[in-house]
């Protein structure tokens, strides 16, 4: 068999040509970011060498940089560490910095100056493997690279059950930039694999041979390899599995060699020379011998260029490291940890080595000099990962509180935290509860606060009268003089507490105190806690304005303070009140360009993501909630779930997908029990959804239940809601007894709905000076009342539609645009008179994708023998069309459409309601895939594909 293997290259035509575009398209200044994924041993990193080798030979700078399987997602930026080692020091990347911020513009601007000179090609291997701070800086660069000429090539394995969640986020992230090239490397064909193996023999292989290699590699480059090699050496019998056969390989190899390979495979990491020759039980002459038995024996792969050697394949590591015995393997790590920390390594490193060789004191102490350091450049994760690990070990390590210099309370609170911060609630109320056992109540100020903190984490996990409570105890432990921080600070937690549960009034005086008191002794933290909660409830207690100026002054102190806590929950916040106050749009906006700015930090975000698809759904932008909402729920974490839940929900039931709808509903549902104004909300929804099932009797009674439950004066604008669906229930049970010429139905319906209406109105004068949206809800609710007594009112319902146009909510005008019709029709207008709202209806519902509400338009027009046919619906046409031909996505096709109109990103935005910047992304992307140099060319090939009746947009000069 041939010995250089690794060289020979086939199949991947089309992928190649396409990485060959990218290179062409960064040479001319537009950069891009390829994702190439794939199962182990697919070919990911053949495919990887290739480009890079035709890059060189084409003027490209070339770096190289791969994750570590043994600490890769411990070891912050790793893999970048690695790949811009050539270029010096790498700009403190495995170094403290403060700031995650600061580490992403210096990589950024670091690979900025090398591509100003040269075209920079920079491949980032294994990313399956890598630290969540490594994957964050993956996609901050490629929201940064479009404008550059760096070509960014990251590849990561597909079947990794471990990191399959993350590499979706990746994905993801990558994805918004408008500048990925996704590949997802499959089998190699019949043919291919024929011609690798082909390529690999000495001789020709005998056909059978061929035939079953190829069978039993399912097209794997890798395993055809291994098995084609292992033939060789076992007269033609195939094995049974693949890790046999590797272990088989590696058995032909004297021990010398083994021994070796056994010591590479528990470095879990491309393994230098030098500490190779530090490590081994072998002379330097002994590891060089035994080093080129392995090259040559295609077991390890020399790296020239930076004096390391690193297994063929990492399946060929994992195989050998599982042979190695207990107490062998404990040698190992101790061998390599005392080399290792001689050289300086970073205490990430070391703490695995440690822990593995049984080292316990020595673990706990660099796990938590290296928790330290992930969390000062925000790798919360990586930090978390780390204390975990101290918190293990801590039983076992005698004076383990002198060597952390903290105690088990401090670890176990400094623990929760990070699981707080990064979406594991229910790990951080475990540890939680534990710190405050630990605490006793000795010390009042420490016993306090830890059950504040106890309590935030409650919340977090839908356990609102134990947080209440958990809150209560803590304002007791501390004395209300002198005036203190600590009173300060639980205060402003209980104040936070109270709003959660909608008992503003309480919250606000309690919110008053800490305000006071934190302004009297100069406690900025929890002032700015306290100044974001007062904004809540002056908003919600009928004070709109003076609510948003508090929360403005509070995200202002909030940036000012660098705290990304405090930052998020204030943008939970102001995002929340803005939808309230019927600025659904703007809330949009701004949860958008937070979670940008944001982003740096790993915090968990599932409430500000929540308020986010709550207002694009509120908008009418129910492509972008669907593809947010999707992502969301991939990485939705134990805090604060339910509200994630409703509004993707929400979006299911008005999308058509009931029964997905009800699950998530359901899902929700187990986080409300005992919260009586969440319930509500709950009853609210789901009577929604009973409507859109035709399941009126079902929908009846949940605003029967939602209304026994939201009685006070701060859930007003819950029970109007309630009212207004009530009514629409009433309404259709009405109709139904009329079929069934049942008056004594008729009439008790009729009652029932008088009564609501009553209901509706008291309710109405209660939440309107609180939320605009009851002007809304109350003009519905008048309308379902005249339908109700099946009277058709046109004029209520155009002034219903007006009234949520107005509150910039077109879906529910659209509703009501339906019923306008509907009543038109009954009251004997004219067909052009009736097709007016109903084509405005209409199209808002194809656009948005309200498949329930479209087939009720398109039963009337049936019905009525109106025209439905508009030029908005050919356009939808035309956008299938595109998606069809040009491989758009259906936003990208309808943004064609209006690029092809002469409108520029902001007046896109303005039409889509979407951001400037987001309008900008996918004008990039479409570009991109149409290989259009401009908008005039993308425009010009729509019009190719546009039928007859499209009259081609002039351009301005």
């Amino acid at each position: 068999m041939k010995s250089r293997a690794s060289e020979v290259f086939v199949g991947r035509v089309l992928e190649l040509r396409e990485l060959e575009q990218a290179l062409d398209a960064v040479r001319a200044g537009r950069g891009a970011t390829v994702l190439v994924a794939g199962d182990a041993g697919i070919g990911k990193t053949r495919l990887a060498s290739e480009l890079a080798r035709r890059a060189r030979e084409s003027g490209f700078e070339v770096l190289i940089g791969r994750s570590i399987d043994l600490v890769g997602t411990e070891l912050p930026y790793q893999p970048f560490v690695d790949a811009l080692r050539p270029l010096g020091e790498p700009r403190q990347l495995d170094r403290s910095t403060g700031s995650q911020r600061r580490v992403f513009e210096d990589t950024l601007a670091l690979l900025t100056d090398r591509a100003a000179h040269t075209p920079v090609l920079l491949v980032l291997e294994d990313l399956h493997w890598a630290d969540t701070s490594t994957l964050d800086l993956v996609v901050f660069l490629a929201h940064n690279v479009d404008n550059r000429r760096l070509l960014l090539l990251v590849t990561y394995r597909a079947d990794e059950p471990s990191s399959a969640e993350r590499m979706r986020q990746l994905a993801e992230g990558v994805r918004r930039s408008g500048a990925e090239i996704g590949l997802v490397l499959g089998p190699l064909e019949e043919e291919e694999l024929a011609a690798l193996l082909a390529a690999h023999a000495d001789a020709p292989l005998p056909a059978s041979l061929t035939d079953a290699i190829v069978a039993r590699a399912e097209g794997n480059p890798f395993f055809a390899e291994e098995l084609v090699a292992a033939a060789a050496h076992e007269s033609g019998e195939l094995p049974l599995r693949l890790r046999d056969l590797l272990l088989q390989r590696v058995s032909r190899l004297d021990g010398p060699t083994q021994s070796l390979l056994q010591l590479a495979a528990a470095a879990g990491r491309d393994v230098a020379y030098s500490l190779l020759c530090t490590t081994a039980t072998l002379t330097e002459r002994d590891v060089r011998t035994s080093l080129r038995h392995a090259v040559e024996h295609g077991v390890l792969v020399a790296d020239q260029a930076t004096g390391s050697f690193r297994f063929r394949h990492s399946l060929l590591a994992d195989a050998i490291y599982a042979a190695i015995l207990p107490g062998e393997r404990e040698e190992l790590h101790a061998r390599l940890a005392d080399a290792l920390a001689r050289d300086g390594a970073p205490p990430a490193e070391l703490a695995l080595h440690w822990a593995a060789a049984g080292r316990s004191a020595e673990a706990l102490s660099a796990s938590i000099e290296a928790a330290r350091q992930a969390e000062a450049v925000c790798g919360l994760a990586e930090a978390r990962a780390h204390l975990e690990r101290v918190l293990e070990l801590w039983a076992s390590v005698p004076a383990a509180a002198e060597l952390a210099r903290l105690d088990l309370a401090e670890l176990c609170s400094w623990t929760a935290e990070l699981a707080s911060r990064t979406g594991a609630a229910p790990r951080a109320l475990e540890l939680a509860r534990r710190t405050v056992e630990l605490v006793g109540e000795s010390n009042p100020l420490r016993a306090a606060t830890a059950h504040e903190r106890l309590a935030s984490y409650l919340f977090e996990n839908g356990e609102y009268d134990a947080g209440l409570a958990a809150d209560r105890r803590a304002v007791d432990l501390v004395p209300s003089h002198p005036p203190s921080p600590e009173r300060a600070s639980v205060l402003a937690a209980l104040a936070a507490g109270l709003m959660l549960v909608w008992r503003h009034d309480e919250s606000l005086a309690v919110c008053e105190q800490a305000l006071a008191v934190a302004r009297a002794v100069g406690a900025g933290v929890p002032e700015l806690h306290a100044l974001g909660v007062l904004g809540i409830d002056l908003a919600y207690l009928g004070r709109g304005d003076e609510g948003v100026a508090e929360l403005r002054l509070a995200l202002e102190l909030a940036e000012r303070s660098g705290d990304p806590i405090a930052l998020d929950r204030t943008y939970a916040h102001l995002t929340d009140v803005l939808t309230m106050l019927g600025r659904p749009r703007e809330s949009a906006r701004l949860a958008e360009a937070a979670l940008e700015e944001l982003r740096e930090y790993s915090i968990d975000e599932t409430t500000l993501v929540s308020n986010w698809i709550e207002a694009l759904i509120a908008s009418g932008d129910w492509d972008e909630a669907e593809r947010v909402s999707r992502a969301a729920l991939r990485a939705m974490t134990g805090s604060y779930p339910h509200h994630l839940l409703f509004v993707r929900a929400d979006l299911e039931a008005g999308r058509g997908d009931f029964g997905e709808a009800r699950a998530h509903f359901e899902a929700a549902r187990s986080n409300l029990e005992g919260l009586d104004f969440a319930m509500a909300w709950y009853d609210a929804f789901v009577a929604e959804l009973d409507l859109w099932e035709r399941r009126w009797a079902d929908a009846e009674e949940k605003v029967r239940d939602g209304l026994a439950r939201a009685r006070s004066r701060e859930t007003a604008q819950i029970r109007i809601r309630l009212c207004a669906v009530g009514l629409r229930a009433q309404a259709e049970l009405a109709a139904f007894a009329r079929a069934r010429r049942d008056p004594d139905a008729v009439r008790d319906r009729l009652d029932r709905s008088r009564k609501l209406r009553a209901a509706a109105r008291m309710a109405a004068a209660s939440a309107a000076p609180v939320t605009p949206n009851a002007d809304g809800w109350r003009a519905l609710a008048e309308a379902e009342y005249e339908r109700a007594r099946d009277v058709a009112r046109p004029d209520l319902w155009a002034a219903a539609a007006v009234a949520w146009e107005r509150l910039e909510r077109p879906p529910r005008a659209a509703y009501c645009r339906w019923r306008q019709a509907e009543a038109l029709v009954a009251a004997g207008a004219s067909r052009a008179e009736s097709e007016e709202p109903l084509r405005d209806a209409y199209s808002v519902a194809v656009r948005i994708g309200a498949r329930p509400l479209a087939a009720e338009l398109e039963l009337l027009a049936r019905g009525a023998r109106l025209d439905l046919e508009s030029p908005n619906v050919r356009a939808a046409d035309e956008r299938q069309n595109m998606e069809e031909l040009l491989g758009l996505t259906p936003r990208e096709a309808e943004i064609l459409t209006l690029v092809a109109r002469g409108l520029t990103n902001r007046e896109i935005a303005a039409t889509l309601v979407i951001s400037v910047s987001t309008a900008s992304v996918h004008v990039s992307h479409i570009l991109r895939k149409l290989d259009a140099r401009n908008r005039r060319e993308a425009a010009a090939i729509m019009h190719r594909l546009s039928p007859p009746h499209v009259e081609p947009p002039g351009f301005e000069a």
